[in-house]
Protein backbone atom coordinates (compact mmCIF):
# COMPACT_ATOMS: atom_id res chain seq x y z
CA UNK A 1 0.00 0.00 0.00
CA UNK A 2 1.44 3.20 -0.94
CA UNK A 3 -0.16 6.37 1.64
CA UNK A 4 0.35 9.86 0.20
CA UNK A 5 -0.38 12.38 3.01
CA UNK A 6 -1.51 15.56 1.38
CA UNK A 7 0.16 18.82 0.37
CA UNK A 8 -2.34 20.27 2.68
CA UNK A 9 0.06 18.12 5.12
CA UNK A 10 3.91 18.10 6.25
CA UNK A 11 5.57 15.92 8.77
CA UNK A 12 5.64 16.51 12.71
CA UNK A 13 3.06 16.70 15.19
CA UNK A 14 2.58 19.49 17.83
CA UNK A 15 0.96 20.44 20.87
CA UNK A 16 -0.60 24.10 21.83
CA UNK A 17 0.48 26.37 24.86
CA UNK A 18 -0.06 29.80 25.39
CA UNK A 19 3.48 30.01 27.58
CA UNK A 20 5.49 28.02 29.87
CA UNK A 21 4.13 28.27 33.02
CA UNK A 22 1.79 31.02 32.09
CA UNK A 23 -1.94 31.20 32.63
CA UNK A 24 -4.05 31.69 29.98
CA UNK A 25 -5.41 35.19 29.33
CA UNK A 26 -9.84 35.45 29.65
CA UNK A 27 -11.11 33.84 26.23
CA UNK A 28 -12.19 37.35 23.90
CA UNK A 29 -15.56 36.09 22.23
CA UNK A 30 -13.95 35.86 19.02
CA UNK A 31 -12.39 32.96 18.85
CA UNK A 32 -14.31 31.44 21.11
CA UNK A 33 -16.15 27.98 19.90
CA UNK A 34 -19.22 28.21 18.23
CA UNK A 35 -21.62 25.87 20.82
CA UNK A 36 -24.65 25.93 18.30
CA UNK A 37 -22.33 24.12 15.99
CA UNK A 38 -23.50 20.49 17.31
CA UNK A 39 -21.45 17.01 16.49
CA UNK A 40 -23.64 15.53 14.12
CA UNK A 41 -24.61 11.53 13.68
CA UNK A 42 -20.97 9.84 13.20
CA UNK A 43 -19.46 11.95 14.97
CA UNK A 44 -17.54 10.36 18.02
CA UNK A 45 -19.61 10.89 21.10
CA UNK A 46 -16.44 10.53 23.33
CA UNK A 47 -14.61 13.31 21.53
CA UNK A 48 -17.12 15.44 19.94
CA UNK A 49 -17.64 18.91 21.58
CA UNK A 50 -20.24 21.76 20.91
CA UNK A 51 -18.46 23.93 18.35
CA UNK A 52 -15.44 21.46 17.34
CA UNK A 53 -16.18 17.54 16.78
CA UNK A 54 -14.19 14.23 15.66
CA UNK A 55 -16.07 12.89 12.69
CA UNK A 56 -15.65 9.26 11.57
CA UNK A 57 -15.95 8.23 8.33
CA UNK A 58 -15.42 4.43 8.48
CA UNK A 59 -16.16 2.66 5.19
CA UNK A 60 -14.38 -0.70 6.13
CA UNK A 61 -10.58 -0.29 5.35
CA UNK A 62 -9.52 -3.89 6.70
CA UNK A 63 -5.44 -3.29 7.12
CA UNK A 64 -3.69 -1.75 9.92
CA UNK A 65 -4.25 1.92 8.44
CA UNK A 66 -8.37 1.45 9.12
CA UNK A 67 -10.05 4.29 9.95
CA UNK A 68 -7.60 6.97 8.70
CA UNK A 69 -9.60 9.87 7.15
CA UNK A 70 -8.55 13.10 6.63
CA UNK A 71 -10.00 16.16 5.52
CA UNK A 72 -8.02 18.60 3.61
CA UNK A 73 -10.47 21.63 2.10
CA UNK A 74 -13.31 23.30 3.56
CA UNK A 75 -15.83 25.82 1.90
CA UNK A 76 -19.27 27.35 2.87
CA UNK A 77 -21.73 27.98 1.17
CA UNK A 78 -24.23 31.10 0.76
CA UNK A 79 -27.00 29.43 3.36
CA UNK A 80 -24.30 28.67 5.91
CA UNK A 81 -23.98 24.82 4.97
CA UNK A 82 -20.01 23.69 5.35
CA UNK A 83 -18.73 21.90 2.83
CA UNK A 84 -15.54 19.90 3.85
CA UNK A 85 -13.67 17.22 1.57
CA UNK A 86 -10.79 14.66 1.99
CA UNK A 87 -10.23 11.18 1.62
CA UNK A 88 -10.92 7.67 3.65
CA UNK A 89 -9.17 4.23 3.78
CA UNK A 90 -11.69 1.98 2.82
CA UNK A 91 -12.03 -1.70 0.79
CA UNK A 92 -12.95 -2.44 -2.26
CA UNK A 93 -13.24 -5.43 -4.27
CA UNK A 94 -10.86 -6.92 -1.65
CA UNK A 95 -8.06 -4.10 -2.26
CA UNK A 96 -7.63 -1.46 0.99
CA UNK A 97 -7.17 1.90 -1.14
CA UNK A 98 -7.89 5.33 -0.45
CA UNK A 99 -11.58 6.61 -1.53
CA UNK A 100 -12.06 10.84 -1.86
CA UNK A 101 -14.84 11.89 0.21
CA UNK A 102 -17.27 15.18 -0.32
CA UNK A 103 -19.48 15.68 2.69
CA UNK A 104 -22.05 18.28 3.51
CA UNK A 105 -23.41 19.73 7.22
CA UNK A 106 -26.29 21.92 8.15
CA UNK A 107 -25.63 24.95 9.66
CA UNK A 108 -25.90 23.40 13.19
CA UNK A 109 -23.62 20.80 12.61
CA UNK A 110 -25.67 17.79 11.51
CA UNK A 111 -24.97 16.03 8.12
CA UNK A 112 -26.91 17.23 5.48
CA UNK A 113 -29.00 14.28 4.29
CA UNK A 114 -30.17 16.18 1.31
CA UNK A 115 -26.84 16.04 0.06
CA UNK A 116 -26.31 13.09 -2.28
CA UNK A 117 -29.14 11.14 -0.22
CA UNK A 118 -26.85 10.79 2.55
CA UNK A 119 -25.27 14.32 3.06
CA UNK A 120 -21.50 12.36 1.35
CA UNK A 121 -19.91 11.05 -1.34
CA UNK A 122 -17.75 8.37 -1.84
CA UNK A 123 -15.62 7.94 -5.26
CA UNK A 124 -13.57 4.69 -5.64
CA UNK A 125 -11.64 3.87 -8.48
CA UNK A 126 -9.92 0.94 -10.03
CA UNK A 127 -11.19 -2.83 -10.36
CA UNK A 128 -9.34 -4.62 -7.97
CA UNK A 129 -6.23 -5.76 -9.99
CA UNK A 130 -4.04 -3.15 -7.81
CA UNK A 131 -4.84 -0.41 -5.41
CA UNK A 132 -6.23 2.82 -6.85
CA UNK A 133 -5.91 5.76 -4.38
CA UNK A 134 -8.02 8.91 -4.58
CA UNK A 135 -7.43 12.44 -2.63
CA UNK A 136 -9.25 15.88 -2.47
CA UNK A 137 -7.07 18.59 -1.59
CA UNK A 138 -8.95 21.73 -2.62
CA UNK A 139 -12.39 23.14 -3.09
CA UNK A 140 -14.46 26.13 -5.02
CA UNK A 141 -17.97 26.83 -5.14
CA UNK A 142 -19.49 28.24 -8.66
CA UNK A 143 -22.11 30.83 -8.55
CA UNK A 144 -24.48 28.58 -9.61
CA UNK A 145 -24.08 26.43 -6.56
CA UNK A 146 -21.96 23.49 -8.18
CA UNK A 147 -19.06 22.05 -6.37
CA UNK A 148 -15.77 21.93 -7.84
CA UNK A 149 -13.44 19.38 -5.98
CA UNK A 150 -9.34 19.05 -7.10
CA UNK A 151 -7.08 16.39 -5.73
CA UNK A 152 -5.39 13.27 -7.35
CA UNK A 153 -5.44 9.72 -8.42
CA UNK A 154 -2.51 7.72 -7.24
CA UNK A 155 -1.93 3.65 -9.21
CA UNK A 156 1.06 1.62 -9.65
CA UNK A 157 0.34 2.07 -13.18
CA UNK A 158 0.17 5.99 -14.04
CA UNK A 159 1.78 7.36 -10.55
CA UNK A 160 0.10 10.31 -10.10
CA UNK A 161 -2.45 11.75 -11.95
CA UNK A 162 -4.31 15.38 -11.09
CA UNK A 163 -7.98 15.29 -11.19
CA UNK A 164 -10.59 17.62 -11.04
CA UNK A 165 -14.39 16.79 -9.74
CA UNK A 166 -17.35 18.83 -10.50
CA UNK A 167 -20.91 18.09 -8.61
CA UNK A 168 -24.24 19.45 -9.32
CA UNK A 169 -25.59 21.58 -5.87
CA UNK A 170 -27.62 18.35 -4.51
CA UNK A 171 -24.50 16.20 -4.22
CA UNK A 172 -24.72 14.49 -7.73
CA UNK A 173 -21.82 14.38 -10.24
CA UNK A 174 -22.18 16.85 -12.98
CA UNK A 175 -21.83 14.08 -15.80
CA UNK A 176 -21.25 16.72 -18.31
CA UNK A 177 -18.25 17.91 -16.88
CA UNK A 178 -15.98 15.02 -18.77
CA UNK A 179 -13.65 16.71 -21.03
CA UNK A 180 -15.36 14.64 -23.95
CA UNK A 181 -14.64 11.48 -22.89
CA UNK A 182 -17.73 9.68 -21.24
CA UNK A 183 -20.98 10.77 -20.30
CA UNK A 184 -20.72 8.68 -16.83
CA UNK A 185 -17.94 10.70 -15.27
CA UNK A 186 -18.13 14.04 -13.72
CA UNK A 187 -14.59 14.76 -13.24
CA UNK A 188 -11.51 15.16 -15.69
CA UNK A 189 -7.59 13.86 -15.40
CA UNK A 190 -4.99 15.29 -16.13
CA UNK A 191 -2.19 13.29 -17.60
CA UNK A 192 0.49 11.17 -15.43
CA UNK A 193 2.90 12.57 -13.10
CA UNK A 194 0.66 15.65 -11.74
CA UNK A 195 -1.29 16.25 -8.77
CA UNK A 196 -3.35 18.93 -7.85
CA UNK A 197 -3.86 21.03 -4.40
CA UNK A 198 -5.83 24.30 -5.27
CA UNK A 199 -8.25 25.42 -7.71
CA UNK A 200 -10.62 28.58 -8.66
CA UNK A 201 -13.20 30.00 -10.83
CA UNK A 202 -12.00 32.06 -13.80
CA UNK A 203 -14.68 35.17 -14.54
CA UNK A 204 -15.58 33.37 -17.67
CA UNK A 205 -16.47 30.16 -15.87
CA UNK A 206 -13.10 28.01 -16.23
CA UNK A 207 -11.62 25.92 -14.00
CA UNK A 208 -8.26 26.40 -12.98
CA UNK A 209 -6.62 23.75 -11.31
CA UNK A 210 -3.42 24.01 -9.82
CA UNK A 211 -0.62 21.60 -8.31
CA UNK A 212 3.01 20.28 -10.30
CA UNK A 213 3.80 17.81 -13.10
CA UNK A 214 6.82 16.08 -14.64
CA UNK A 215 6.89 17.77 -18.16
CA UNK A 216 7.18 14.64 -21.25
CA UNK A 217 11.14 14.53 -21.27
CA UNK A 218 12.03 16.22 -17.87
CA UNK A 219 12.61 14.55 -14.89
CA UNK A 220 11.48 17.07 -12.02
CA UNK A 221 8.57 17.91 -10.72
CA UNK A 222 7.64 21.70 -12.02
CA UNK A 223 4.68 23.89 -11.26
CA UNK A 224 1.81 23.16 -13.29
CA UNK A 225 -1.60 24.66 -13.76
CA UNK A 226 -4.31 23.22 -16.52
CA UNK A 227 -7.13 25.18 -17.72
CA UNK A 228 -11.03 23.48 -17.91
CA UNK A 229 -13.68 24.82 -20.01
CA UNK A 230 -16.51 25.72 -17.51
CA UNK A 231 -19.28 23.70 -19.74
CA UNK A 232 -17.95 20.64 -20.84
CA UNK A 233 -14.93 20.55 -19.14
CA UNK A 234 -12.31 20.41 -22.33
CA UNK A 235 -9.26 20.70 -21.48
CA UNK A 236 -7.92 24.22 -22.73
CA UNK A 237 -4.61 25.16 -21.89
CA UNK A 238 -2.01 24.11 -19.55
CA UNK A 239 1.54 24.91 -18.87
CA UNK A 240 4.61 24.56 -16.30
CA UNK A 241 7.01 27.01 -14.55
CA UNK A 242 10.38 25.43 -13.23
CA UNK A 243 12.61 27.83 -10.73
CA UNK A 244 15.65 25.32 -11.51
CA UNK A 245 17.26 26.16 -8.06
CA UNK A 246 19.85 23.29 -8.02
CA UNK A 247 17.59 20.84 -5.87
CA UNK A 248 15.65 17.78 -8.21
CA UNK A 249 12.05 16.51 -8.28
CA UNK A 250 10.35 18.93 -5.80
CA UNK A 251 8.74 22.23 -7.21
CA UNK A 252 5.48 22.53 -5.91
CA UNK A 253 2.53 24.85 -5.75
CA UNK A 254 0.25 24.09 -3.48
CA UNK A 255 -2.21 27.34 -3.37
CA UNK A 256 -3.69 29.65 -5.88
CA UNK A 257 -5.23 33.25 -6.04
CA UNK A 258 -6.98 34.66 -8.81
CA UNK A 259 -7.54 38.33 -9.40
CA UNK A 260 -9.79 40.01 -11.96
CA UNK A 261 -7.48 43.16 -11.66
CA UNK A 262 -9.19 46.14 -13.87
CA UNK A 263 -12.62 45.79 -12.20
CA UNK A 264 -10.76 45.54 -8.47
CA UNK A 265 -8.80 48.90 -9.52
CA UNK A 266 -11.18 50.66 -11.67
CA UNK A 267 -9.50 49.80 -15.16
CA UNK A 268 -11.45 49.85 -18.27
CA UNK A 269 -10.74 46.77 -20.36
CA UNK A 270 -8.50 48.69 -22.42
CA UNK A 271 -6.36 50.47 -20.00
CA UNK A 272 -2.40 49.51 -20.94
CA UNK A 273 0.10 48.44 -18.12
CA UNK A 274 3.07 50.75 -17.60
CA UNK A 275 5.57 48.60 -19.85
CA UNK A 276 3.19 50.08 -22.50
CA UNK A 277 2.37 46.50 -23.71
CA UNK A 278 -0.13 44.59 -22.71
CA UNK A 279 -3.52 45.22 -21.12
CA UNK A 280 -4.10 43.20 -17.92
CA UNK A 281 -7.45 42.05 -17.00
CA UNK A 282 -6.73 38.94 -14.85
CA UNK A 283 -3.86 37.48 -12.46
CA UNK A 284 -3.06 34.55 -11.13
CA UNK A 285 -0.48 33.38 -8.48
CA UNK A 286 0.80 30.51 -7.75
CA UNK A 287 2.37 29.53 -4.54
CA UNK A 288 4.20 26.66 -3.04
CA UNK A 289 8.55 26.15 -2.90
CA UNK A 290 11.03 25.80 -5.10
CA UNK A 291 13.48 23.22 -4.00
CA UNK A 292 17.40 23.47 -3.84
CA UNK A 293 20.45 21.16 -2.79
CA UNK A 294 20.20 20.27 0.44
CA UNK A 295 22.83 21.66 3.01
CA UNK A 296 25.47 19.62 4.09
CA UNK A 297 24.00 18.27 7.37
CA UNK A 298 21.05 16.84 5.02
CA UNK A 299 18.20 19.16 5.71
CA UNK A 300 16.37 20.01 3.09
CA UNK A 301 16.58 23.19 1.43
CA UNK A 302 13.10 25.09 -0.44
CA UNK A 303 12.51 28.89 -0.63
CA UNK A 304 8.93 29.79 -0.53
CA UNK A 305 8.05 30.29 -4.31
CA UNK A 306 5.48 32.64 -6.48
CA UNK A 307 5.00 32.37 -10.08
CA UNK A 308 2.71 35.33 -11.34
CA UNK A 309 0.70 35.07 -14.42
CA UNK A 310 -1.77 37.06 -16.28
CA UNK A 311 -4.00 37.18 -19.26
CA UNK A 312 -5.02 40.04 -21.34
CA UNK A 313 -7.78 38.01 -23.06
CA UNK A 314 -5.66 35.91 -25.27
CA UNK A 315 -4.40 33.08 -23.04
CA UNK A 316 -2.77 32.96 -19.51
CA UNK A 317 1.25 34.47 -19.60
CA UNK A 318 4.38 35.11 -17.41
CA UNK A 319 3.61 38.46 -15.90
CA UNK A 320 7.19 39.69 -16.77
CA UNK A 321 6.88 42.67 -14.34
CA UNK A 322 6.39 40.53 -11.38
CA UNK A 323 9.77 39.41 -9.97
CA UNK A 324 12.48 38.42 -11.75
CA UNK A 325 11.07 36.72 -14.97
CA UNK A 326 7.56 36.37 -12.91
CA UNK A 327 8.96 34.50 -10.38
CA UNK A 328 9.67 35.04 -7.01
CA UNK A 329 11.07 33.02 -4.31
CA UNK A 330 12.03 33.71 -0.69
CA UNK A 331 13.93 32.67 1.96
CA UNK A 332 12.86 33.28 5.48
CA UNK A 333 15.01 34.43 8.89
CA UNK A 334 15.65 31.37 10.17
CA UNK A 335 17.63 30.00 13.64
CA UNK A 336 20.74 30.69 14.81
CA UNK A 337 22.03 27.69 12.66
CA UNK A 338 21.33 29.70 9.70
CA UNK A 339 19.85 27.37 7.99
CA UNK A 340 16.55 26.58 6.82
CA UNK A 341 13.70 24.85 4.76
CA UNK A 342 11.32 27.20 3.59
CA UNK A 343 7.61 25.62 2.87
CA UNK A 344 4.19 28.12 1.83
CA UNK A 345 1.26 26.25 1.45
CA UNK A 346 -1.43 29.22 1.92
CA UNK A 347 -2.27 32.50 0.02
CA UNK A 348 -4.66 35.16 0.11
CA UNK A 349 -4.79 38.61 -1.69
CA UNK A 350 -3.33 41.39 -0.17
CA UNK A 351 -5.52 44.36 1.06
CA UNK A 352 -5.38 48.28 -0.83
CA UNK A 353 -4.16 49.38 -3.38
CA UNK A 354 -0.53 48.93 -3.70
CA UNK A 355 -0.34 51.06 -7.00
CA UNK A 356 -2.52 52.07 -10.25
CA UNK A 357 -1.42 49.50 -12.39
CA UNK A 358 -1.22 45.63 -12.40
CA UNK A 359 -3.21 43.95 -9.09
CA UNK A 360 -2.44 43.79 -5.65
CA UNK A 361 -0.18 40.84 -5.10
CA UNK A 362 -0.48 38.57 -2.93
CA UNK A 363 -0.11 37.40 1.08
CA UNK A 364 1.75 33.75 2.09
CA UNK A 365 1.97 31.69 4.64
CA UNK A 366 3.88 28.65 5.49
CA UNK A 367 6.58 27.38 7.77
CA UNK A 368 9.95 27.33 8.35
CA UNK A 369 12.19 24.79 9.47
CA UNK A 370 15.56 24.61 11.13
CA UNK A 371 18.07 23.40 12.96
CA UNK A 372 17.36 25.32 16.61
CA UNK A 373 20.41 25.48 18.98
CA UNK A 374 17.85 26.78 21.87
CA UNK A 375 16.55 25.50 25.11
CA UNK A 376 20.54 23.99 26.11
CA UNK A 377 20.11 20.79 24.68
CA UNK A 378 21.32 19.01 21.51
CA UNK A 379 20.40 21.15 18.36
CA UNK A 380 17.85 19.86 16.30
CA UNK A 381 14.95 19.94 14.23
CA UNK A 382 12.48 22.98 14.50
CA UNK A 383 10.37 25.62 13.05
CA UNK A 384 8.15 28.99 12.88
CA UNK A 385 5.38 29.81 10.56
CA UNK A 386 6.38 31.94 7.59
CA UNK A 387 3.99 34.82 7.08
CA UNK A 388 5.14 37.76 4.37
CA UNK A 389 3.37 40.12 2.13
CA UNK A 390 4.59 40.44 -1.61
CA UNK A 391 3.38 43.46 -3.56
CA UNK A 392 2.48 43.29 -7.62
CA UNK A 393 5.78 43.72 -8.65
CA UNK A 394 7.16 40.77 -6.42
CA UNK A 395 9.06 42.97 -3.80
CA UNK A 396 8.65 41.52 -0.03
CA UNK A 397 6.72 44.25 1.86
CA UNK A 398 6.50 42.57 5.48
CA UNK A 399 7.39 39.26 6.80
CA UNK A 400 7.32 37.52 10.07
CA UNK A 401 8.99 34.49 10.20
CA UNK A 402 10.87 33.63 13.26
CA UNK A 403 7.82 33.46 15.28
CA UNK A 404 5.84 30.79 16.59
CA UNK A 405 2.30 29.82 18.16
CA UNK A 406 4.76 27.88 21.19
CA UNK A 407 6.86 30.37 23.23
CA UNK A 408 10.34 28.51 22.28
CA UNK A 409 10.87 26.84 19.51
CA UNK A 410 13.47 24.43 20.74
CA UNK A 411 14.33 21.12 19.21
CA UNK A 412 10.96 18.83 18.43
CA UNK A 413 8.90 22.36 18.77
CA UNK A 414 7.01 22.95 15.48
CA UNK A 415 5.04 25.93 14.10
CA UNK A 416 3.07 26.23 10.81
CA UNK A 417 0.34 27.80 8.89
CA UNK A 418 -1.83 25.55 6.66
CA UNK A 419 -4.90 27.53 6.34
CA UNK A 420 -5.50 31.47 5.33
CA UNK A 421 -8.83 34.19 4.81
CA UNK A 422 -8.69 37.71 4.65
CA UNK A 423 -11.23 39.28 6.04
CA UNK A 424 -13.11 42.15 4.25
CA UNK A 425 -11.67 44.54 7.15
CA UNK A 426 -8.11 43.28 6.33
CA UNK A 427 -7.20 41.29 9.14
CA UNK A 428 -5.92 37.78 8.93
CA UNK A 429 -7.15 34.40 10.03
CA UNK A 430 -4.69 31.58 10.01
CA UNK A 431 -4.36 28.27 11.28
CA UNK A 432 -2.13 25.03 11.55
CA UNK A 433 -0.67 23.65 14.07
CA UNK A 434 1.46 24.49 17.10
CA UNK A 435 4.84 23.24 18.97
CA UNK A 436 5.22 21.12 21.88
CA UNK A 437 7.60 20.40 24.66
CA UNK A 438 7.66 17.05 23.82
CA UNK A 439 10.42 15.55 21.27
CA UNK A 440 8.01 12.83 20.20
CA UNK A 441 6.38 15.31 18.71
CA UNK A 442 2.75 14.32 20.35
CA UNK A 443 0.26 15.14 21.25
CA UNK A 444 -1.14 18.44 19.47
CA UNK A 445 -3.11 20.92 19.08
CA UNK A 446 -4.76 23.13 16.55
CA UNK A 447 -3.99 26.57 16.55
CA UNK A 448 -5.38 29.81 14.80
CA UNK A 449 -4.10 33.26 14.86
CA UNK A 450 -5.83 36.57 13.69
CA UNK A 451 -3.75 39.30 12.50
CA UNK A 452 -4.17 42.96 12.06
CA UNK A 453 -3.81 43.88 8.58
CA UNK A 454 -0.01 45.11 9.76
CA UNK A 455 0.44 41.72 10.91
CA UNK A 456 0.27 42.74 14.46
CA UNK A 457 -1.35 40.05 15.91
CA UNK A 458 -5.66 40.80 17.04
CA UNK A 459 -5.19 40.99 20.63
CA UNK A 460 -9.75 40.87 20.48
CA UNK A 461 -9.26 37.52 19.25
CA UNK A 462 -8.37 34.19 21.05
CA UNK A 463 -7.75 33.02 24.89
CA UNK A 464 -4.05 33.76 25.17
CA UNK A 465 -3.97 37.88 25.34
CA UNK A 466 -2.25 37.99 21.77
CA UNK A 467 -4.82 36.81 19.06
CA UNK A 468 -4.49 33.19 19.48
CA UNK A 469 -7.43 30.21 20.34
CA UNK A 470 -6.28 27.14 21.37
CA UNK A 471 -8.98 23.73 19.84
CA UNK A 472 -8.54 20.64 21.51
CA UNK A 473 -10.61 17.11 21.84
CA UNK A 474 -8.56 15.58 24.42
CA UNK A 475 -10.90 13.15 25.77
CA UNK A 476 -12.10 13.04 28.48
CA UNK A 477 -10.12 13.75 31.03
CA UNK A 478 -7.38 13.95 28.66
CA UNK A 479 -7.51 9.77 29.09
CA UNK A 480 -5.48 9.82 25.54
CA UNK A 481 -2.34 10.61 25.11
CA UNK A 482 -0.44 11.49 21.93
CA UNK A 483 -3.22 13.34 20.23
CA UNK A 484 -2.27 15.02 16.84
CA UNK A 485 -5.31 17.86 15.83
CA UNK A 486 -4.55 20.34 12.42
CA UNK A 487 -6.33 22.70 11.62
CA UNK A 488 -5.25 21.94 8.18
CA UNK A 489 -8.35 24.51 6.16
CA UNK A 490 -9.93 27.91 6.71
CA UNK A 491 -13.36 29.12 5.76
CA UNK A 492 -15.28 32.03 6.45
CA UNK A 493 -19.39 31.83 6.46
CA UNK A 494 -21.75 34.82 6.09
CA UNK A 495 -21.77 36.12 9.27
CA UNK A 496 -18.35 36.36 9.39
CA UNK A 497 -17.51 32.86 11.53
CA UNK A 498 -14.74 31.52 10.81
CA UNK A 499 -15.04 27.33 9.77
CA UNK A 500 -11.73 25.27 10.25
CA UNK A 501 -11.23 21.84 9.25
CA UNK A 502 -8.58 19.17 9.49
CA UNK A 503 -7.12 15.82 11.19
CA UNK A 504 -7.31 14.54 14.50
CA UNK A 505 -5.55 11.40 15.51
CA UNK A 506 -4.88 8.92 18.18
CA UNK A 507 -2.02 6.61 18.71
CA UNK A 508 -4.15 3.07 19.02
CA UNK A 509 -2.95 -0.72 19.87
CA UNK A 510 -1.65 -0.90 16.08
CA UNK A 511 -1.44 2.18 14.09
CA UNK A 512 -2.26 6.03 14.21
CA UNK A 513 -6.13 6.00 13.87
CA UNK A 514 -7.24 9.67 12.02
CA UNK A 515 -10.33 11.47 12.07
CA UNK A 516 -11.69 14.20 10.64
CA UNK A 517 -11.92 17.75 12.42
CA UNK A 518 -14.61 20.32 11.84
CA UNK A 519 -15.32 23.04 13.62
CA UNK A 520 -16.57 26.61 14.16
CA UNK A 521 -15.63 30.03 15.76
CA UNK A 522 -17.87 33.23 17.10
CA UNK A 523 -17.14 36.48 15.43
CA UNK A 524 -18.44 39.87 16.44
CA UNK A 525 -17.91 40.83 12.98
CA UNK A 526 -21.10 41.77 10.46
CA UNK A 527 -19.42 41.69 7.52
CA UNK A 528 -21.17 38.93 5.85
CA UNK A 529 -24.69 39.07 7.18
CA UNK A 530 -26.86 39.41 4.17
CA UNK A 531 -28.12 36.75 2.53
CA UNK A 532 -28.09 34.29 4.87
CA UNK A 533 -29.97 34.92 8.31
CA UNK A 534 -30.42 38.73 9.18
CA UNK A 535 -29.00 38.00 12.80
CA UNK A 536 -26.42 39.92 13.93
CA UNK A 537 -24.06 37.69 16.27
CA UNK A 538 -24.06 39.32 20.12
CA UNK A 539 -21.23 41.24 21.38
CA UNK A 540 -20.19 40.00 24.51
Amino acid sequence: MRFRISTSLHLGAFLLLGSFGAMPALANYDGTLDTSLAPPLGADPFYGTPGLFDYLINLGGTGSAMNNDYVAATTVQVDGKILAAGWSWNTLFSMDQNACVLTRFNVDGTLDTSFAGSGRVVMNFGAGTEEDDCYISALALQGDGKIVAAGNLWDATHGERGIVFRFNANGTRDYAFNNGVSANHGYVIAGPNSAFSAVVIDTDGSIISVGHSIRAGFSDEDFFYEVWAGGNGNAISWNWASFNLGGDNDDRAYAAVLQNVNSVIGLSPDSVRPDGILPMHRALYMVGAANRAAYPDGLANHDCAVVALYNSGSGWGTDGTFGSGGKLTMDFPVGSAGEGDNICRTAVSRPGSDAAWGGYGVIVAGESYFISTLGGGTPGLASNYALADVDRTGVVTREDAFAYFQALPVPGIYNGIFGMVREPNGKLVVSGHAGTSDMNHQPSDAGVIRFNSDFSRDTTFGNDGAGLAMLSLDGRGGLLLHQREWATALALDNRGHIILAGERSVIIAVDNDYDWLVGRLNTSDEIFRDSFDGVVPPLL
